[in-house]
């Protein structure tokens, strides 16, 4: 009867010791995708292009603004979104470059580019949760993933804190191709770093790879706000 008690004891024990397991939380995530009528974002662009000659490099600026509301395709409350591009030698010298539509929900938000659809962001946030940036286009499939949801991150020019980094794969259709893109989005700022680069290769008469010109490197990074 002794040893009864004491399993009993030692089995409440055990009970009032035990260590609660925090459940894995979820954040909302549309923070990272700040959309209202008069948001702008100034991008640095650092790119090169490879032609049949060598290497073309440039730099200069890109605007992003949130124009008035809309309503899509889809019946859905969005925006239009205008870009603008400027020289690194006049950056007040603004030029039209193109128009698109930007929506959100609290699922997903889209950015319509060049008359394509892509889905930039899933919610709510989780790590490694994964989604087709493509999805609703002819491309091929990028995959993306959030491969961190809360990290410091540091540019040239400032350091982004709370921010989300989205690792996007892109299915490439050789052996001789590689790519590397990926985003960072910011809490209540928005995209705040881009970094794409596609390496292409071609083999020449001679059996050695050459870079093909479809090879480019293209990095945004946020100046203003």
């Amino acid at each position: 009867m002794r040893w009864g008690h004491s399993i009993l004891a030692l089995v409440f024990f055990l009970i009032g010791c035990r260590r609660e397991i925090p459940l894995p939380s979820r954040e909302a995530g549309q923070s990272l995708f700040p959309l209202a009528t008069g948001l702008a974002w100034v991008y640095q662009v650092r790119e090169t292009t490879y032609t049949t000659t060598g290497t073309e490099g440039k730099r200069y600026f890109v605007r992003m603004r949130i124009d008035t509301p809309t309503t899509d395709a889809y019946g859905r409350r969005a925006f239009y979104v205008l870009w603008d591009t400027a020289s690194v030698q006049d950056s007040g010298a603004w030029g039209f470059w193109r128009a698109g539509l930007a929506y959100r929900d609290s699922v997903q938000a889209e950015l319509w580019e060049d008359n394509r659809r892509y889905l930039l962001l899933r919610f709510p946030l989780a790590p490694y949760l994964r989604w087709n940036r493509n999805e609703y286009t002819d491309l091929p499939p990028e995959i993306c993933r959030y491969g961190a949801v809360d990290t410091l991150f540091p540019t040239p020019t400032r350091t982004f804190p709370h921010s989300a980094w989205v690792v996007r794969r892109v299915d490439t259709l050789g052996l001789l191709q590689k790519a590397y893109f990926y985003d960072v989005f910011t809490r209540e700022v928005g995209l705040s770093y881009r970094y794409e680069r596609l390496d292409v290769y071609d083999l020449n008469a001679n059996g050695s790879l050459v870079r093909n010109t479809d090879s480019y490197f293209r990095e945004w990074v946020l100046v203003a706000p």
